[in-house]
């Protein structure tokens, strides 16, 4: 399935949320992600722009990504292979065994909402909050109409590549991208409690 999206980094999410809300978007849920991404010593399949990576969260999945011709300043483009799995850490254990023995690991939280046809996330990183819009080219840009966004702050770096920037310029050594004091509540929320609307934070 290829993949098509654009991200820009945030100062207020709150005010996303509100913009959601007004234009009628349905909110699937919030959950705390964990991704661990594999590699060889030897980083083949970086070389070769491919990524494999498990990740927890709103489900166990098993994702192989493949770049698709160039990136550029409008929009990323992947092609993407999903695998729903029921172990993750046995599958770490196969993969490893496989020689995919290097891991980098990434944790997040994100909230999906659906606007017309494309998928809208709102993920909090150690490193800031981002929003990222999935659809085709011309869904994502009318989305980011709605949204008040500007199509010239789009960011189509991957997570991975802003940390690295961030990591190089600020002298940082660790390169997983985890929090330094987690809260506990890290349960996958599908629905808002009674009561709360759907723009609530855990």
């Amino acid at each position: 399935m290829k993949e098509i999206e654009v991200k820009f980094k945030v100062s207020r999410p709150e005010i996303i949320r509100k913009a959601l809300e007004k234009a009628k978007a349905k909110f699937l849920g919030r959950a705390f992600e964990r991704t661990v991404k594999f590699d060889t010593p030897d980083d083949y399949l970086r070389r070769h722009n491919l990524w494999i990576r498990t990740r927890t969260g709103f489900k166990n999945v098993l994702t192989m990504k493949e770049k698709i011709g160039r990136d550029n300043k409008k929009f990323k483009q992947r092609e993407e292979t999903e695998l729903e799995i029921s172990d993750v850490q046995r599958m770490g254990w196969i993969l490893k065994r496989l020689g995919f023995s290097k891991t980098l690991v990434m944790e997040k939280y994100r909230e999906k909402w659906r606007l017309k046809n494309t998928e809208v996330v709102l993920d909090k990183l150690p490193f800031g909050n981002f929003i990222e819009i999935e659809g085709n080219r011309k869904s994502i840009e009318k989305t980011e109409k709605i949204l008040g966004l500007k199509p010239q702050e789009r960011i189509v770096l991957t997570y991975w590549h802003l940390w690295e920037e961030i990591r190089q310029r600020k002298g940082i050594k660790n390169k997983n991208i985890v929090f330094k004091n987690r809260p506990s509540e890290t349960k996958l929320i599908l629905v808002p409690p009674p009561g709360v609307e759907p723009g609530f934070r855990v």
